[in-house]
Protein backbone atom coordinates (compact mmCIF):
# COMPACT_ATOMS: atom_id res chain seq x y z
CA UNK A 1 0.00 0.00 0.00
CA UNK A 2 0.74 3.72 -0.51
CA UNK A 3 2.23 5.43 2.45
CA UNK A 4 1.06 8.84 2.93
CA UNK A 5 4.12 10.92 3.44
CA UNK A 6 2.70 14.15 5.31
CA UNK A 7 -0.72 15.53 6.53
CA UNK A 8 -2.97 16.50 4.09
CA UNK A 9 -4.45 20.29 4.55
CA UNK A 10 -8.26 19.25 3.89
CA UNK A 11 -9.34 15.38 4.26
CA UNK A 12 -10.65 13.99 1.08
CA UNK A 13 -14.39 13.80 0.43
CA UNK A 14 -15.91 9.93 0.45
CA UNK A 15 -14.72 8.07 -2.59
CA UNK A 16 -17.06 9.01 -5.64
CA UNK A 17 -19.21 6.60 -7.26
CA UNK A 18 -18.48 5.09 -10.87
CA UNK A 19 -18.71 7.79 -13.10
CA UNK A 20 -19.83 10.56 -10.94
CA UNK A 21 -17.25 12.87 -11.93
CA UNK A 22 -16.09 13.93 -15.45
CA UNK A 23 -13.10 12.57 -16.50
CA UNK A 24 -10.32 14.31 -18.76
CA UNK A 25 -8.26 12.18 -21.16
CA UNK A 26 -4.40 12.33 -20.54
CA UNK A 27 -2.35 12.09 -23.60
CA UNK A 28 0.99 12.19 -22.07
CA UNK A 29 1.05 10.49 -18.32
CA UNK A 30 0.80 7.39 -19.66
CA UNK A 31 4.23 7.90 -20.80
CA UNK A 32 5.39 9.44 -17.66
CA UNK A 33 4.36 6.73 -15.78
CA UNK A 34 6.36 4.18 -17.62
CA UNK A 35 9.53 6.10 -16.61
CA UNK A 36 9.15 5.24 -12.42
CA UNK A 37 10.81 2.48 -10.98
CA UNK A 38 9.13 -0.58 -12.23
CA UNK A 39 9.43 -1.90 -8.47
CA UNK A 40 7.45 0.63 -7.48
CA UNK A 41 9.52 2.10 -4.85
CA UNK A 42 9.28 5.58 -5.62
CA UNK A 43 8.01 9.12 -4.15
CA UNK A 44 5.81 11.62 -5.81
CA UNK A 45 4.31 14.99 -5.10
CA UNK A 46 1.38 16.44 -5.68
CA UNK A 47 0.13 19.74 -5.31
CA UNK A 48 -3.03 19.90 -4.11
CA UNK A 49 -5.73 18.18 -1.93
CA UNK A 50 -5.43 13.83 -1.39
CA UNK A 51 -8.53 12.88 -3.56
CA UNK A 52 -9.67 9.20 -3.44
CA UNK A 53 -9.02 8.50 -7.11
CA UNK A 54 -5.34 9.33 -6.62
CA UNK A 55 -5.03 7.48 -3.19
CA UNK A 56 -6.89 4.35 -4.83
CA UNK A 57 -4.73 4.44 -7.99
CA UNK A 58 -1.24 4.49 -6.36
CA UNK A 59 -2.00 1.80 -3.63
CA UNK A 60 -0.63 -0.87 -5.24
CA UNK A 61 2.68 0.23 -5.34
CA UNK A 62 5.03 0.72 -2.03
CA UNK A 63 5.32 4.58 -2.66
CA UNK A 64 5.60 7.67 -1.01
CA UNK A 65 2.83 10.48 -1.58
CA UNK A 66 3.58 13.97 -0.69
CA UNK A 67 0.51 16.02 -0.72
CA UNK A 68 1.15 19.62 -0.93
CA UNK A 69 -2.58 21.65 -0.78
CA UNK A 70 -0.73 24.74 -1.95
CA UNK A 71 -4.33 26.26 -3.44
CA UNK A 72 -5.21 27.72 -0.05
CA UNK A 73 -1.99 28.92 0.72
CA UNK A 74 -1.55 32.39 1.19
CA UNK A 75 1.50 32.28 -0.54
CA UNK A 76 -1.19 31.81 -3.68
CA UNK A 77 -3.67 33.13 -2.67
CA UNK A 78 -2.77 36.87 -1.76
CA UNK A 79 1.06 36.56 -3.71
CA UNK A 80 4.02 37.31 -2.32
CA UNK A 81 3.97 41.11 -1.86
CA UNK A 82 7.10 42.57 -1.66
CA UNK A 83 8.99 39.75 -0.60
CA UNK A 84 12.64 39.18 -2.30
CA UNK A 85 13.48 36.27 -3.51
CA UNK A 86 15.16 34.58 -0.86
CA UNK A 87 12.49 35.33 1.55
CA UNK A 88 9.16 34.31 -1.00
CA UNK A 89 12.16 30.74 -1.38
CA UNK A 90 11.90 30.19 2.16
CA UNK A 91 8.36 30.95 2.31
CA UNK A 92 7.60 28.13 -0.08
CA UNK A 93 9.91 25.97 1.12
CA UNK A 94 7.95 26.41 4.49
CA UNK A 95 4.52 25.47 3.09
CA UNK A 96 5.54 22.87 0.92
CA UNK A 97 6.93 21.07 4.46
CA UNK A 98 9.18 17.99 2.51
CA UNK A 99 11.02 16.25 5.26
CA UNK A 100 15.21 16.40 4.65
CA UNK A 101 16.31 14.24 2.10
CA UNK A 102 13.18 13.47 0.33
CA UNK A 103 13.86 13.24 -3.73
CA UNK A 104 10.83 13.16 -5.72
CA UNK A 105 10.56 10.58 -8.53
CA UNK A 106 7.33 12.47 -10.40
CA UNK A 107 6.21 15.74 -9.63
CA UNK A 108 2.37 16.51 -10.39
CA UNK A 109 1.94 20.02 -11.13
CA UNK A 110 -1.74 20.02 -12.18
CA UNK A 111 -2.23 23.64 -13.41
CA UNK A 112 -0.63 25.21 -10.45
CA UNK A 113 1.89 27.28 -12.12
CA UNK A 114 -0.86 29.06 -13.27
CA UNK A 115 -1.64 30.67 -9.86
CA UNK A 116 1.49 32.13 -9.31
CA UNK A 117 2.70 35.14 -11.15
CA UNK A 118 6.54 35.35 -12.42
CA UNK A 119 8.55 36.36 -9.30
CA UNK A 120 6.64 33.42 -7.29
CA UNK A 121 6.95 30.80 -10.03
CA UNK A 122 10.79 31.73 -10.06
CA UNK A 123 11.01 31.31 -6.11
CA UNK A 124 8.44 27.97 -6.09
CA UNK A 125 11.45 26.45 -8.47
CA UNK A 126 14.11 27.13 -6.41
CA UNK A 127 12.29 26.00 -3.13
CA UNK A 128 11.44 22.49 -4.80
CA UNK A 129 14.64 22.43 -6.71
CA UNK A 130 16.47 20.49 -3.87
CA UNK A 131 13.90 17.66 -3.65
CA UNK A 132 14.41 16.73 -7.16
CA UNK A 133 17.21 14.19 -8.65
CA UNK A 134 18.26 13.85 -12.52
CA UNK A 135 15.29 11.67 -13.37
CA UNK A 136 12.41 13.31 -11.88
CA UNK A 137 9.54 13.94 -14.23
CA UNK A 138 6.72 15.78 -14.00
CA UNK A 139 3.02 16.86 -15.61
CA UNK A 140 1.09 20.30 -15.79
CA UNK A 141 -1.01 22.27 -17.45
CA UNK A 142 0.36 25.61 -19.24
CA UNK A 143 -1.55 27.33 -22.05
CA UNK A 144 -1.14 28.35 -25.58
CA UNK A 145 -1.81 31.64 -25.34
CA UNK A 146 -1.75 34.31 -21.69
CA UNK A 147 -5.13 35.37 -22.22
CA UNK A 148 -6.96 31.22 -21.92
CA UNK A 149 -9.63 31.41 -19.59
CA UNK A 150 -8.68 28.67 -16.36
CA UNK A 151 -11.11 27.73 -13.98
CA UNK A 152 -10.20 26.55 -10.32
CA UNK A 153 -10.36 22.49 -10.34
CA UNK A 154 -8.87 19.50 -8.12
CA UNK A 155 -7.37 16.50 -10.51
CA UNK A 156 -7.30 13.26 -9.62
CA UNK A 157 -5.31 10.31 -11.16
CA UNK A 158 -8.18 7.47 -12.05
CA UNK A 159 -6.70 5.23 -14.95
CA UNK A 160 -3.03 6.63 -16.81
CA UNK A 161 -4.72 8.10 -19.50
CA UNK A 162 -7.88 9.41 -17.37
CA UNK A 163 -7.93 11.98 -14.79
CA UNK A 164 -10.57 13.02 -12.69
CA UNK A 165 -11.96 16.87 -12.51
CA UNK A 166 -14.19 17.86 -9.47
CA UNK A 167 -14.78 21.62 -8.99
CA UNK A 168 -12.43 23.17 -5.89
CA UNK A 169 -13.32 23.75 -2.98
CA UNK A 170 -11.57 27.47 -2.19
CA UNK A 171 -12.55 30.82 -4.27
CA UNK A 172 -11.42 31.10 -7.75
CA UNK A 173 -7.73 33.00 -6.98
CA UNK A 174 -5.85 35.46 -9.73
CA UNK A 175 -4.62 33.39 -12.34
CA UNK A 176 -1.27 34.24 -14.11
CA UNK A 177 -1.65 31.89 -17.21
CA UNK A 178 1.68 30.64 -18.40
CA UNK A 179 2.18 29.74 -22.00
CA UNK A 180 5.05 26.71 -22.45
CA UNK A 181 7.76 29.44 -23.50
CA UNK A 182 7.01 31.10 -20.87
CA UNK A 183 6.48 28.37 -18.01
CA UNK A 184 9.98 27.19 -19.23
CA UNK A 185 12.04 30.05 -18.06
CA UNK A 186 10.32 30.49 -14.84
CA UNK A 187 9.81 26.74 -13.76
CA UNK A 188 13.83 26.47 -14.13
CA UNK A 189 13.98 23.16 -12.70
CA UNK A 190 12.53 21.46 -15.14
CA UNK A 191 12.29 21.66 -18.80
CA UNK A 192 9.50 20.41 -21.31
CA UNK A 193 10.03 17.43 -23.25
CA UNK A 194 6.59 17.50 -25.02
CA UNK A 195 3.34 19.21 -24.92
CA UNK A 196 -0.18 18.43 -26.35
CA UNK A 197 -2.65 21.22 -26.64
CA UNK A 198 -6.13 20.93 -25.82
CA UNK A 199 -9.43 21.77 -27.47
CA UNK A 200 -9.52 24.21 -24.36
CA UNK A 201 -6.64 26.17 -25.39
CA UNK A 202 -4.75 24.57 -22.50
CA UNK A 203 -1.40 22.39 -22.79
CA UNK A 204 -0.41 19.36 -21.13
CA UNK A 205 3.12 19.39 -21.08
CA UNK A 206 5.28 16.31 -19.78
CA UNK A 207 8.48 17.62 -18.12
CA UNK A 208 12.06 16.17 -17.16
CA UNK A 209 13.98 17.89 -13.92
CA UNK A 210 16.84 19.86 -15.60
CA UNK A 211 19.04 20.75 -12.27
CA UNK A 212 22.14 22.34 -14.27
Amino acid sequence: MSEVASTVSGQPGPAPGPGTLPRQQSLLFPAIFEKLPKDGHFTVLDIGPATPETLRFFSPWRCRLHFAAMFSEPLVRQGIGDMDHDQAVRAFTEALAINDGTRFDLCMFWDFPNYLDDKALKAFAAALRPYLHERTVGHGFAVRASGTRLSNRWYGIDQPHLFTVRPARDPQPQMHPHAQAILINLLTCFGIDRGMLLPDGRLEVAMRASLD
